[in-house]
């Protein structure tokens, strides 16, 4: 289940200049996971599109054969959201790349805007560069800043770094922000919310599943090594029953994803959002007869039974 045709959840990926930010977008591209994304670039030509994946290209927007489209903002910021809503029932989602030296989360806030969701601020860092970089007299606030208002944190270039620099940028990530901190490579369902898609259908497997998991619960599509959950709500949930469920989330989740009804809004959609440290629940319009379900990944090694437990506290 997609999250509307006039409601595009909309992540921010951010980072200083030549933190990585491009490779994670190509990367993006190229394994979308499912979904249809439009991403929202300064320049095409930082966007390595291989020619098999080019389908078409249009004045600023290129389309490709998995579904996904890329966007220029060269005409600018607003324009190109504009344009992208316009395109809402080709996509399920929008990437917005922010320049290396702005801030992330002051473009989050154009997710209000009519037609977009929230969708969490990513920022990259590269921990051979970042902590010197923080403390430079002309780039260390924007850097500080970026990575304050992060939701998620991505260390770029793990397969580069040792591991003293590593810990050591994980370290001096633990006293600027209190968003959850991840080495790359991730699954793009990490780095973008995972969206309850296609629950609506169960199949004989899932059923087996959930007589196996606590009668509610099913494993999610596979996020290499990372631990997914899925459940199926059925009916309105207990307004209590949503803060029950934020104070006792698990300590490995990273992502998180439900739209569901509330028992004191049964006609309005409630989405449910986690992306690292953050959790949010807001109303983005009526109740658009889909499936109720909530998705959660967490980090490997989390132990699954642990994650069936959290998603039973809804209802």
């Amino acid at each position: 289940m997609s999250s509307g045709p006039d409601r595009l959840p909309l992540t921010v990926i951010g980072g200083y200049l030549g933190a990585g930010k491009t490779t994670l977008l190509n990367g993006i591209l190229a394994r979308p996971d499912g979904q249809r994304i439009a991403v929202l670039v300064n320049d095409f030509g930082d966007v390595d599109i291989d020619g098999r994946l080019l389908a078409s290209a249009a004045g600023d927007v290129l389309t490709l054969a998995n579904g996904c489209i890329c966007c220029s903002m060269a005409d600018g910021f607003a324009e190109t959201l504009e344009t992208v809503r316009g395109l809402a029932d080709r996509i399920d989602r929008v990437v917005v790349e922010v320049s290396g030296v702005g801030e992330p989360r002051r473009v989050a806030r154009w997710a209000h805007l009519p037609g977009f969701t929230p969708d969490g601020v990513v920022v990259l860092v590269d921990p051979l560069s970042v902590r010197e970089r923080a403390t430079d007299r002309y780039v260390g606030e924007t850097v500080i800043n970026q990575v304050a208002g992060a939701d998620l944190v991505v260390m770029s270039r793990s397969d580069l770094a040792d591991e003293a620099d590593l810990t050591g940028t994980e370290a001096w990530l633990s006293t600027t922000t209190d968003a959850t901190v991840l080495r790359a490579p991730l699954p793009t369902a990490v780095l973008l919310g995972p969206a309850p898609r296609n629950l609506s259908t169960r199949t004989d497997a899932e059923a087996e599943a959930d007589s196996i998991e606590d009668g509610a619960t099913t494993p999610a599509s596979p996020s290499h090594d990372h631990v997914s959950i899925s459940r199926h709500l059925d009916g309105p949930i207990p307004r209590s029953s949503i803060d029950t469920w934020i104070r006792a989330r698990p300590g490995g989740v990273v992502r998180a994803k439900g739209l569901v009804r509330v028992d004191d809004r049964p006609d309005d959609r409630t989405v449910l959002q986690v992306c690292g440290s953050t959790t949010t629940v807001t109303v983005d319009g009526p109740w658009d007869g889909g499936a109720e379900a909530v998705v959660a990944i967490a980090l490997p090694g989390t132990p699954r039974a642990a994650l069936v437990k959290w998603l039973n506290l809804l209802g």
